[in-house]
Parts: C-alpha cells; sequence; structure tokens
C-alpha cells in the first residue's frame, strides 16, 4: 500500500482535548493547525487547495488501484472497512430496499413508527430520528465539514450507533479533533472526492473520461463537471448537497428501490430542518446551487439510475425535484401497502397466530396520521411490530 499525508477539501480552523462528551479546543493545537494550513496554502497551486487542511498529521492509505484504503490521524490508526465491506451484493428481494432519510421539513410530516424500513441510509442531522421516533440507522453519510462543526453534538450520536458510517478523511480529521478518534464506535467507509481527491491535485473531467470506464462512473453533459459514481471505492460527486452522495453509496450497494425523505429543497436559506429551530438554523447554500448543481445531478441521475432498473421515489410531496426525476409518492401509501400484504398473509394462513385483537389497530393508527385518507378497499391489518429490520 501506498502511504500518503493527504487531506480532502479546506475549512476553517479547529481543534481539540477533551472535556465531557466532547472535545474542546486547545489554543496551542488550534495553532498549530492554522499554522500548517497556510503554509500548505501558500507554497502550492490552487488545484492542490483542497489538502491544505489536512497536510500535516494525516497518512492515508491507498491499495494497488490507488483507491483509499486506511487513514491515520497523528499515528493513531482508524479501523476502516474500505477492504472488508462487498459493495453490489446479491441482495436477496426484502433487501433492495433501502429508504434515504436527508434533513428537509418535511420529515416531521412522516410517522416513523408506523412505516417500516428494511434499511436505513441517513445524512447529517437525521440522526435525531433516533430520538423522536426510535429510527435505527444502518448506513450514514457525512461529507459536509460545516455540519461536523456547527452541530458536534448529532455528530458523536452517529458515531456511537452501530451502523456504517462514509465519510470523507477531511470529515474525519474534523471528527477527531472535536469528538476524538477513540469515541468511534461505527464502522467507517472512507469515501474519496473525484473531483478533488485527497492529497492529489484536482482532477479534470477529460481526465476522468480517460481514467475510467462506464462501469465505475457516468459523466454528464452538463456545462459544469457533474457525475454520479458506481463505484463508490473510486469515490463520490458532491453534487453540493449530501444527499446526492447518499445515492450514490446506495446505487454503489446494489439496492434496487429506494425513497428519499425529506429531500426538500426549497426555500432552503430561510426554512428550517426538521430537526432545527428558526432561532438556531445553520446556513444552507443549497438555494444557490440548486440551478446550476443539484437540480441537473439528480435530473442526470435519475435517467442513468432507471437505464440500471433502480426505482426511485420521492416522499417529499413538495420537493423542488419535479415529478420528471423522481416520480412522487405520500408516504402513507407504504403503510397500506403493508397491511395489504398483511390481510394476504392471514388469507393465506386463516388458522396462523396473528393476533385478530391487532387487527384494527392500523387502521387506527392511519386515521390519525396527517394527510391520510382511508381507502375503502383497505382492510384492518396487523399493526407492525417494529419500525427497522
Amino acid at each position: 500500500m501506498v502511504s500518503e499525508g493527504n487531506a480532502i477539501r479546506s475549512s476553517c480552523a479547529v481543534v481539540e482535548a477533551e472535556q465531557g462528551a466532547r472535545a474542546s479546543t486547545s489554543p496551542v493545537r488550534r495553532a498549530g493547525n492554522t499554522f500548517f494550513k497556510l503554509l500548505y496554502r501558500y507554497t502550492h497551486s490552487r488545484a492542490w487547495r483542497h489538502n491544505e487542511r489536512l497536510a500535516h498529521g494525516v497518512a492515508l492509505e491507498r491499495d494497488e488501484a490507488g483507491r483509499l484504503a486506511g487513514m491515520s490521524i497523528r499515528g493513531h490508526r482508524l479501523a476502516c472497512v474500505n477492504a472488508q465491506m462487498p459493495l453490489a451484493p446479491d441482495l436477496h428481494d426484502a433487501g433492495q430496499e433501502c429508504h434515504l432519510i436527508a434533513t428537509g421539513p418535511s420529515v416531521n410530516l412522516i410517522d416513523y413508527r408506523a412505516l417500516q424500513m428494511p434499511r436505513v441510509l441517513g445524512v447529517n442531522g437525521a440522526i435525531a430520528l433516533t430520538e423522536r421516533q426510535g429510527v435505527r440507522f444502518d448506513y450514514y453519510c457525512i461529507v459536509d465539514t460545516g455540519f461536523v462543526r456547527s452541530r458536534t453534538d448529532l455528530v458523536e450520536r452517529v458515531v456511537r450507533e452501530p451502523l456504517t458510517l462514509f465519510a470523507t478523511p477531511l470529515v474525519l480529521w474534523h471528527i477527531a479533533e472535536r469528538i476524538g478518534l477513540e469515541r468511534i464506535r461505527c464502522r467507517v467507509f472512507l469515501v474519496d472526492d473525484m473531483l478533488f481527491p485527497a492529497g492529489h491535485r484536482a482532477t479534470r473531467m477529460d481526465e476522468l473520461r480517460a481514467t475510467y470506464d462506464a462501469r465505475a462512473l457516468a459523466l454528464f453533459d452538463a456545462p459544469q463537471p457533474l457525475g454520479f459514481s458506481l463505484d463508490l471505492r473510486h469515490g463520490v460527486f458532491d453534487g453540493r448537497t449530501v444527499a446526492y452522495t447518499g445515492l450514490q453509496v446506495l446505487a454503489s450497494l446494489g439496492f434496487k428501490r429506494l425513497y428519499l425523505h425529506g429531500v426538500d429543497l426549497v426555500a432552503a436559506k430561510s426554512t428550517p430542518r426538521f430537526y432545527e429551530e428558526a432561532s438556531n438554523m445553520q446556513p444552507s447554500y443549497l438555494d444557490e446551487n440548486f440551478c446550476e448543481f443539484i437540480e441537473p445531478s439528480f435530473r442526470h441521475a435519475s435517467a442513468l439510475l432507471g437505464r440500471r432498473g433502480v426505482d426511485v421515489r420521492n416522499l417529499s410531496m413538495e420537493s423542488a425535484l419535479g415529478e420528471d426525476i423522481f416520480p412522487k409518492l405520500c408516504w402513507q401509501t407504504l403503510v397500506q401497502g403493508a397491511a395489504c400484504a398483511c390481510k394476504a398473509a392471514r388469507a393465506c394462513a386463516p388458522d396462523s397466530s396473528l393476533d385478530s385483537s391487532l387487527d384494527s389497530s392500523l387502521d387506527s393508527s392511519l386515521e390519525a396520521m396527517p394527510g391520510f385518507a382511508a381507502a375503502s378497499t383497505l382492510a384492518p391489518a396487523r399493526a407492525p411490530t417494529s419500525t427497522l429490520a
């Protein structure tokens, strides 16, 4: 393996030292971080600038194919699963479905205790649903260092969970500085940036086209450098929203039915995320990036995934992404489908141990849900006993 000192995108200064449940800042460490960042900035061209934060004290390992394989920070090795985690597994039918939960305010309209989700990937602050509605995540994606800096409390919840975290080396550096590597309990998969690879200069689209074939990525015909990764081990295109990164993660993992939650993308600058209040909301740049980066990225990805047999549905009815990109679906429809499945199972096994006293419980919960109109053909069904597999 090749070991190299490097980083992925720059950002504001940060530092560590532990105090209570969170690492706090040491003035000496902060001064050192800033010094080495500025030294790198003024001794390297702009094409290398994305490495400035982690150029000191960080070593990345790459395999024979040049893909990220491991990471050490200040001499402490971070356990990574890049080599062990299979991509595009042979999923059985039930395992082909995954829910991607973003953080738009429409998430607050969903009753997750009534919604069965075989697999779940969360991004950024979606972890707040664990405490609010008992949601358990199998996968998680964080590529925004601003989120790590501003909501370290939520990030600490993520790294304590038994999930797989997909994150860039720069994000992991910020986590190490604020929380500490010893507090990370989740599995970690290192994610590279196709356009700004760690430890290398920025990559041009023509270079990507010459290096990778259609099995690894798709490059879109657009004014901006847009694309979609089909092999997570090589990296991702950020699309200016972490939800787009999450979509590439799930496509690489081989899921064929995807449901998007909270991908609202409407007036994000003035609208709090589902876990925020107006008084404490963090800045958002989704509005500025929507027309040039976000919308065309999802539009091209929709056509690509459709050709590959991946069905994506958008559960945000007010999403800025049109129906022509991803068809919209009321989340209650998924609960109704589960009820019909229960009815079919009961018909096949009329003498089974299904508790008939629970038959009306799901109907009652549906009637209480906002915006749900019970269908006359929906027979009583047994309520789900678990929100997650």
